[in-house]
């Protein structure tokens, strides 16, 4: 079971890493879809991609409950290229090994499901991508439980390409129907963002000193290094924890550093995590040529979460909503997503006026 295991755990991962390549593409550079819309109906999401997974598991136990008189004790449930069984596992653990199989990847898509502000066609890859991957590890089970039940011995179990054929066949089809149900939650239309303050300025004395600093938490970061650990753990546990290092190292990442102290200072700018020191980022206020501050969307802008780059632009992106953008005097745009963001950007320009009239003069 433990290279069974592995593999789905490869594929959820994979899948999973696939998407967010594919819709940072689409959305950056692809060309086929660059509509301003968020996805209404937040709540129903999680529900409609929860819900493949729980019908796959259903089918599986009713499947597994028919055939478990003909199952042997010991079951084949890993097979070579040339289709032979390799891995095998008894029928008692079976059951609670395929119960974190389908839940594993039930949860990581169910989690992030709330926090994607996708546009119509990446949120219906999502759904199709969900619906895909919940079809192909149920019918893997059920298709290992009806093996091993026709099967004169483990031994003599085979995957035969027909088999196969079938088994991504059902992956297909789901897929489709999850990209037809994801106009349940359907994308309505918003207009696009606009800066909601161009170039403010505090009135700031020769001699002040002023400092404004907020700390900001990203959300979908937590829900995600919440899912991935918790998936980790689940496939450690029933597979061994070499299958499962990747997403535990991934999660544990995600959890220690969630979120960033950002402060505006006479230094210029300067972001660090939460919890620990380093690592620093600081933008000098010789290297800014001008700052205000708009909305963003994380996805759509910058395909993701966490320090992001883009062609003439870069940033602390750590959810979408109010951000300090500074031009800077290269040409390019740095981001950070922060509350209170025209303060920021008020202060931090009557700190490069001051600082620019002082070389000005000598001083």
């Amino acid at each position: 079971m433990r290279s069974f295991v592995g593999g789905v755990g490869d594929l959820l991962f994979f899948s999973t890493l696939f998407y967010g390549l594919f819709y940072s593409h689409v959305n950056n550079g692809g060309g086929l879809v660059n509509l301003p819309v968020r996805t209404v109906g937040r709540p129903w999401r999680t529900v409609l991609i929860a819900l493949p997974h729980l019908l796959g598991l259903g089918v599986f136990l009713a499947v597994f409950g028919g055939e478990r008189h003909r199952l042997p004790d010991r079951m084949a449930v890993h097979f070579t290229g040339s289709g032979r069984a390799d891995g095998f596992t008894s029928v008692g653990a079976f059951p609670y090994q395929a119960l974190a199989l389908v839940l594993v990847p039930a949860v990581v898509f169910a989690v992030l499901a709330p926090f994607l502000d996708l546009e119509p066609f990446g949120w219906r890859c999502f759904t199709g991508i969900a619906y895909a991957v919940a079809a192909l590890v149920a019918s893997l089970l059920t298709w290992t439980v009806l093996g091993n039940a026709a099967g004169d011995s483990p031994e003599d179990v085979r995957l035969r390409l027909d088999g196969l054929v079938a088994v991504l066949g059902v992956a297909a089809a789901a897929g489709g129907l999850g990209l037809l149900l994801a106009v349940l939650a359907p994308p309505a239309r918003r207009t696009d963002v606009t800066a909601v303050a161009s170039g403010p300025r505090l009135a700031l004395g020769a001699s002040e000193g002023a400092v404004w600093t907020r700390s900001v938490v990203s959300r979908p970061l937590l829900g995600v290094g919440a899912a991935m650990l918790v998936a980790g753990l689940a496939i450690g546990l029933t597979a061994g924890w070499g299958s499962g290092l990747v997403m535990l190292g991934v999660g544990g990442l995600l959890l220690a550093l969630p979120g960033a102290r950002v402060t505006v200072d006479r230094h210029g700018l300067t972001a660090v995590p939460l919890w620990t020191p380093r690592p620093r980022l600081r933008i000098g206020l010789d290297r800014v040529e001008s700052a205000d501050s708009r909305g963003i969307s994380a996805l759509r802008e910058f395909g993701g979460w966490g320090y992001r780059a883009r062609p003439g632009r870069s940033g602390l992106v750590l959810r979408s909503g109010d951000a300090l953008v500074i031009r800077l005097t290269t040409g390019s745009e740095f981001v950070v997503t922060v509350d209170e963001a025209a303060t920021a950007a008020a202060l931090l320009n009557a700190l490069v006026d001051r600082d620019r009239r002082r070389v000005r003069e000598g001083g």
